[in-house]
């Protein structure tokens, strides 16, 4: 519910700050977020705020006749942000804070692909069933981070925008379900153990390299 009622606030923040703007631009870039767009304002020279989305992607399919199982793994990125930009020399280098949507997931099934025979026993992949996880964090995630460009600034075009920074999107949240034999593994204390493995995940690095437009 939370994240549900941010986002239309971030919308409400873009639109109501930019009914007036004299200096806007937009941007798109590439980043450790995905594909990602902003709209952003200047409030003199030496503040911009923006507002964006990022999104992105991916599957991955493996094991097979060779291998005991077979997984199938799903990251899926997606987040909005809202970040005010700071000058402090009044040129292009800039101290950013704020905060992130965070909706970032992955998913992986693992699939036993063998008969095991243990003594009298035939243990076969539908008995021994299957294995999901689940992995989430954070819902908010506040950012910090240093970048290069100020695309409200100067004539209208086109300009180059540079950040580095990260975003605390604290330790994640690991669901485990499973069917079959399996049922045990996804147990409290294997949960646990990943988000053990996976606590040096709680900053999440973001790079960015993109293009602004000044209108």
């Amino acid at each position: 519910m939370k994240t549900k009622l941010l986002i239309p606030i971030f919308l409400f923040f873009f639109l109501a700050t930019s009914i007036s703007a004299q200096d806007y631009a937009a941007a798109v870039k590439v980043s450790s977020l995905g594909f990602s767009g902003e709209v952003i304002r200047s409030f003199g020279e030496q503040f911009n705020v923006r507002a964006g989305f990022a999104f992105f992607s991916i599957s991955l399919d493996g094991g097979g006749g060779t291998e005991d199982y077979t997984y199938t793994a799903d990251a899926k990125l997606s987040s909005f942000s809202a970040l005010v930009d700071y000058f402090p020399f009044g040129g292009i280098f800039r101290i950013s804070g704020g905060a992130l949507v965070n909706l970032n997931n992955a998913t992986t099934i693992l699939t036993p692909t063998k008969t095991y025979t243990i003594g009298n026993d035939e243990y076969t992949p539908e008995k021994l069933g299957n294995l999901d996880a689940k992995i989430d964090f954070d819902p908010v995630a506040p950012y910090i981070g240093i970048g290069w460009g100020n695309p409200t600034a100067g004539v209208s075009g086109l300009s180059v925008t540079f950040d580095i920074g990260t975003m605390y999107q604290g330790a994640p949240s690991v669901d485990l379900t499973a069917k079959g034999l399996l049922e045990p593994s996804a147990s409290q204390d294997q949960e646990d153990l990943i988000t053990s493995n996976l606590d040096w995940f709680k900053w999440y690095p973001i790079i960015s390299l993109g293009l602004n437009y000044k209108f």
